[in-house]
């Protein structure tokens, strides 16, 4: 068996996980008072009992995070946290999603479709890279261009553009983009394209350029850490935004969730990423500002139909026969602390094509292994799932528990961790070999908006894991549709098909809890990770 394998029916000192939520809740007991006595003593340690938090410089500020992007400065290679706190600081898009889900200006000022295929962004005037050289209409030419190029096909975010036929400068700040077929929310899509400096990128190409990354947002990078393990920032004065009140932005790679919350603890950190919910109430109760952002993010298994000619999970019964094995309810309370919800499909409240009406299916054993029984598997089968590494993390937890609700109807389960770096190969080649299926989010940040889900999960995507041609008409037809209250009904219509057709197993929405200094104001989360240009130290 492979190391990376996760056993399910493993000792863990005396205790046995059973496949039952029960066994589950003792383990994340055992796993949670552990953690509670390192915690305690490291209140202990440094005194925090009686003293509360220590309180750093005002215009310096030390951040934690579970991991800096691989790829570093290349802001193409994936999307999402922790890699998005990084990225925002440093890049702008042309477009952004404000935090009531509509799409504001960035880079660029304004955008008109002209015609169902063509679009005309004008850009903003006087902005600066880092390195002095002008934004302008080349910059978003040369970024497009790339993304399109055979040589980008690799990156996650290529996919993004995949239907822009053409863009073309008409002036020093006007572009115009002409799409294969409409698409109505090519505005919102940019909102993921950072904007790359076009003749330094060129010059270094994108190996190098990743080493020393030029944008335009609010902080330009000066340092990087010993072996790229954190990385110094500097406000910008030229930035798009107001000038940041926190001078200085050290952003640390620190993996290890009681390591970052230790590093707090100490003062060593004013801000750290991504706890655990049973990390919550003891920082809270030290003085500490603990909050939960909830995301636009759905944690799934994807159930591929289209990867191989004969499968279990071909059959529209067999997944919907996992979707009822698998206790939702207990995943968000007893490993998510409740700070989330079981998922009813793949989106959330206030995002558009959330469908309002659909529940989450009920957690039914007995209906599981009727439908097994009725799609010819009575005795269940194999099902190996490949899922992203996240060591010590509530997400590992989460999967464990699936594998042994699935156990629990007949369904031999195993799940194996994959390197992050593996794990895009395989989601961006679709070949996922000996996995049958993998976890994936239904990630609507931070278009805020189930479109660009839905053609993950379609015939749309370039080499398709699922495939349901009659529903991928519907997605094309989303697109063309330019009246916001008619694609929305739309979209809420296919979210209800996708729901019988139950391409996934979908769990629960994600959140991100973040713990910080009491004197750090305004922590808040942006679309694409948290805005540190919005921070500043009370006197």
């Amino acid at each position: 068996m492979s190391q990376n394998t996760i056993k399910f029916d493993t000792d863990f000192g005396t205790q046995k996980v059973q496949a039952r939520c029960n066994g589950l809740k003792l383990f994340w007991l055992q796993q949670k008072r552990k953690r509670l006595l390192i915690l305690s003593s490291t209140f202990l340690l440094f005194g925090l009992w009686s003293t509360g938090p220590s309180f750093a410089k005002p215009d310096i500020l030390h951040v934690g995070i579970a991991e800096l992007p691989p790829s570093l400065g290349n802001p193409y290679t994936a999307m999402g946290l922790p890699s998005g706190h990084f990225w925002a600081s440093i890049f702008d898009p042309l477009t952004e999603i404000s935090e009531d889900g509509t799409v504001a200006p960035s880079l660029a000022v304004k955008w008109e479709q002209t015609e169902p295929k063509r679009w005309v962004f004008s850009l903003r005037r006087d902005v600066l890279f880092h390195n002095g050289a002008p934004f302008d209409a080349q910059s978003v030419t040369t970024t497009i261009n790339y993304l399109k190029s055979a040589e980008a096909a690799r990156y996650l975010l290529a996919t993004e553009v995949k239907n822009i036929d053409s863009v073309h400068a008409l002036s020093d700040h006007d572009v115009e983009i002409v799409t294969i077929e409409p698409d109505a929310i090519l505005p919102r899509r940019l909102s993921l394209i950072m904007m790359i400096e076009p003749k330094l990128w060129t010059e270094l190409g994108p190996e190098n350029y990743a080493q020393a990354p030029v944008g335009t947002g609010p902080y330009a990078l000066v340092q990087w850490g010993r072996g790229n393990n954190s990385a110094t920032l500097e406000a910008s004065i030229n930035s798009i935004s107001s000038a940041p009140a926190i001078k200085t932005l050290i952003l640390t790679e620190v993996p290890n969730n009681v390591s970052r919350e230790q590093a707090l603890l100490s003062g060593d950190l004013d801000l750290i990423d991504n706890l655990n919910s049973d990390s919550y109430e003891g920082l809270q109760n030290a003085g500490f500002n603990v909050q939960v952002h909830s995301r636009s993010q759905v944690l799934s298994v994807a159930l591929p139909n289209a990867t191989r000619g004969s499968s279990p999970l071909n059959s529209a019964l067999v997944r919907q026969a996992l979707n009822f094995a698998v206790d939702r309810p207990s995943i968000a309370k007893h490993i998510f602390g409740g700070f989330v919800e079981a998922a009813s499909q793949g989106a959330v409240r206030g995002t558009v094509g959330f469908n309002p009406d659909l529940t989450p299916y009920p957690y039914d054993p007995s209906t599981a292994r009727e439908l097994l029984v009725k799609a010819g598997y009575p005795l269940g089968f194999p099902l190996t799932i490949g899922v992203l590494s996240a060591a010590g993390s509530g997400q590992e937890l989460a999967y464990q528990k699936v594998a042994q609700d699935l156990n629990a109807v007949g369904i031999s389960a195993e799940v194996r961790a994959l390197p992050g770096a593996e794990f895009l190969r395989r989601f961006t080649s679709n070949d996922w070999g000996e996995y049958d299926a993998f976890s994936l989010l239904w990630n609507n940040e931070p278009m805020r908006d189930v479109g660009r889900a839905l053609e993950y999960f379609s015939c749309l995507r370039p080499k398709p894991f699922f495939c349901d041609e009659a529903l991928a008409d519907d997605i094309r037809l989303s697109r063309t549709q330019a009246d916001p209250e008619i694609r929305d009904a739309t979209l809420q219509q296919i979210m209800s098909a996708m729901r019988e057709l139950a391409p996934a197993i979908w769990l629960t929405n994600t959140a991100q809890i973040t713990a910080s200094n009491p004197k750090l104001t305004n922590v808040k989360m942006g679309s694409r990770g948290l805005k540190f240009e919005d921070m500043a130290f009370q006197p």
